[in-house]
């Protein structure tokens, strides 16, 4: 009678916890999508640069990273849900009542260390460090990154591939948002607006800036030479 009592709150467990866990791995996987990322994140030009990377799928075999396989740390599962659920509240905080305009991303980058781990490199490239088939000076470059593990001069994936993930264009894509130089906010702002509407398409929404770019450009008298 015990016996059958056990394997029956063993069963009735099993239920319950499969009932629990399988919301919880469906937000998981829902919120990881970029796009639904980009509503909260301020990150349109790291998604647009993303979608022009073979991280992105873009390549021949179709392999794709998400945000999070490179972002979140994957040693561990708790971990990896509570920064995924902090991320999102300091995020959604800025974008919705803070001054997201006002974000240096520019020199966030150097600190890319921090927000892209190795873990989730070598969570798909398990192999590179072995890797023979690779050029000599990229075996000579791994090898020294082994080496250095553990120490106080470790580096990281990042520190070498630091334009991962978005087909080395970044750089220009934060030019586009936020211009080093005044003289070329126009030129930068045309841009921005034609990339956001290639990314967009017809969920595209003019902030005020852009809309007032776009009025001024449809307004200005047409050339008569």
């Amino acid at each position: 009678m015990k016996k059958k009592i056990a394997i029956l709150i063993f069963i009735i467990g099993g239920i319950i916890g499969f009932f629990m866990v399988l919301p919880v791995h469906y937000a998981l996987e829902e919120t990881s999508e970029e796009k639904f990322c980009v509503v909260c994140h301020e990150m349109d030009p790291m998604v647009i640069s993303y979608t022009k990377d073979i991280h992105s799928g873009i390549g021949k075999t179709g392999v794709r990273a998400k945000c999070v396989d490179c972002h979140l740390l994957h040693d561990n599962l708790a971990k990896y849900v509570y920064q995924k659920a902090k991320n999102g509240v300091i995020e959604g905080y800025i974008h919705f009542f803070g001054e997201p305009e006002n974000i240096d991303w520019v020199k966030n980058r150097k600190n890319n260390t921090h927000y892209v781990f190795d873990n989730g490199c070598t969570s798909c490239h398990a192999n590179v460090l072995d890797n023979k088939e690779l050029s000599e000076q990229a075996q000579k470059m791994h090898a020294h990154y082994a080496k250095l593990l553990g120490t106080d001069k470790e580096i990281k994936c990042v520190s070498c591939h630091n334009s991962v993930g978005h087909a080395g264009e970044l750089r220009n894509y934060l030019e586009y948002w936020k211009p080093t130089y005044k003289i070329y906010e126009n030129k930068m702002l045309e841009k921005k607006i034609e990339q956001k509407r290639k990314y967009f398409g017809d969920e595209y929404t003019p902030s005020k800036s852009e809309q007032e770019f776009i009025n001024s450009k449809a307004n200005k008298p047409a050339s008569t030479h």
